[in-house]
C-alpha cells in the first residue's frame, strides 16, 4: 500500500489520552510557568482552609501564665465548572485534496488522518483559551470573541471583588510612566510580605506593557539588566528592588472584554492564586471515535476548571483610570 499507513492512528488517542488532557488543561501558561496552587479532585466545589496566627511576645521573669495571641481558621470556596471540547471530522473532505495521499486505500475511513497533528493543535488552542479565561473569565461578558471567557469568573474579577491594595492609577501605561507604576506597586506591597521567602512576590502583566518596561529599563541604562534576555524569557527583576516581573499572554488585552480587564498588573505570591480541577475522574478524558451512523470521526475532551484567591488583601493591583 502506498502513502501513509493510518490504520493505527486511533491508538494514538487511546494510548496518549492522559497526555492530551494534561497538555490541554495543565499546559496553560499560568499553570505551567507561574506556579500557582493547583487543587485537584474537585467535583463541584471545595473549601480552601486558611489559617492565620499571631504570637505576641510577653514579659517573662514570673510564674504567671497568660494566654495571648490568636489562631484563626477561615475558608473560601473554590467552585469548578464542567467544560468540554467537541468536534466532528469528515475524512472524505480530504480525499479529493492532496492530503488524500495520506489516507488508506478504499472508501471507508474509520480513523482520522493526521491525528497527532490535529490533536496537538487542539490541545494548544484549548490551553491558550483556558489560560486567558483563568485570568479574564467573566460569566456576564456578552461581547467577547473568545466564547470560553464566559464559562467561569477568572482571577481578575475575583481580585476586584475582594480587598486588593490598589496602585495609583494612570490614564494609560507608557514607557514613560511604567517605572513609576512599578515603583508604586513595590512600595505598596504589604509589609508582612517584604523579603518573605515563603511568599515570594511576582508582578504579572501582559506582553504589551512588559515591552514598555523593557524599553524604559533599557533607556535608563539600568546596570545588571539584559533587555534581550528579558524579552526572550518574558521575565526580569526590577533593578534596585528585587521584585520579579513576568509577562503573561493571558493578561494581554483581548478584544471584546471590559476595560477593567485590560492593561492590568497583578502583584502577589503565586501560591495565593488557586486553580481547581478534577483530573482524577474518568469523566476527564480525551477520546476520538468512528461514528457509524454518520461516518464521521468525532472527538471530545471533558474537564472541570475554576479559580479562587486565598487572600485578596495580599494582592497589589494596577488598573488604568
Amino acid at each position: 500500500m502506498s502513502g501513509f499507513t493510518v490504520n493505527g492512528l486511533v491508538d494514538f488517542v487511546k494510548e496518549n489520552n492522559d497526555n492530551i488532557l494534561t497538555n490541554a488543561i495543565l499546559g496553560a501558561e499560568t499553570l505551567s510557568k507561574v506556579g500557582i496552587s493547583i487543587q485537584a479532585g474537585i467535583k463541584n466545589s471545595e473549601k480552601l482552609v486558611l489559617f492565620e496566627n499571631t504570637a505576641p511576645i510577653q514579659a517573662g521573669g514570673d510564674c504567671a501564665f497568660n494566654a495571648s495571641g490568636s489562631s484563626t481558621f477561615t475558608n473560601v470556596t473554590l467552585t469548578v465548572t464542567e467544560l468540554k471540547w467537541n468536534d466532528t471530522f469528515c475524512p472524505e473532505d480530504l480525499q479529493k485534496k492532496f492530503l488524500g495521499q495520506a489516507m488508506p486505500a478504499g472508501s471507508n475511513y474509520e480513523s482520522l488522518p493526521f491525528e497527532e497533528l490535529i490533536m496537538g493543535e487542539v490541545t494548544k488552542n484549548i490551553a491558550r483559551n483556558l489560560d486567558v479565561t483563568i485570568w479574564q473569565g467573566d460569566t456576564t461578558n456578552s461581547g467577547t470573541a473568545i466564547q470560553s471567557l464566559k464559562r467561569f469568573d477568572g482571577l481578575l474579577k475575583k481580585i476586584d471583588a475582594g480587598s486588593p491594595v490598589a496602585a495609583t492609577q494612570q490614564s494609560s501605561i507608557t514607557s514613560g510612566n511604567i517605572i513609576g507604576i512599578m515603583d508604586d506597586i513595590y512600595v505598596k506591597i504589604p509589609e508582612e510580605l517584604n523579603n518573605n521567602p515563603e511568599r515570594p512576590m511576582v508582578a504579572m502583566m501582559g506582553w504589551a506593557n512588559f515591552k514598555f518596561l523593557v524599553i524604559a529599563a533599557k533607556t535608563l541604562n539600568y546596570f545588571n539588566f539584559d533587555p534581550a534576555q528579558a524579552y526572550a524569557t518574558g521575565e526580569m527583576v526590577m533593578p534596585g528592588t528585587g521584585l520579579k516581573v513576568m509577562a503573561l499572554n493571558a493578561l494581554n488585552n483581548v478584544t471584546g472584554t471590559a476595560a477593567a480587564m485590560k492593561n492590568r498588573i497583578i502583584c502577589t505570591y503565586p501560591k495565593n492564586l488557586y486553580y481547581g480541577t478534577d483530573l482524577q475522574n474518568e469523566y476527564e478524558d480525551a477520546r476520538l471515535w468512528y461514528s457509524q451512523d454518520d461516518q464521521n470521526i468525532k472527538g471530545t475532551i471533558k474537564w472541570k476548571s475554576g479559580v479562587q484567591i486565598a487572600y485578596t488583601n495580599y494582592v497589589v493591583e494596577y488598573t488604568n483610570s
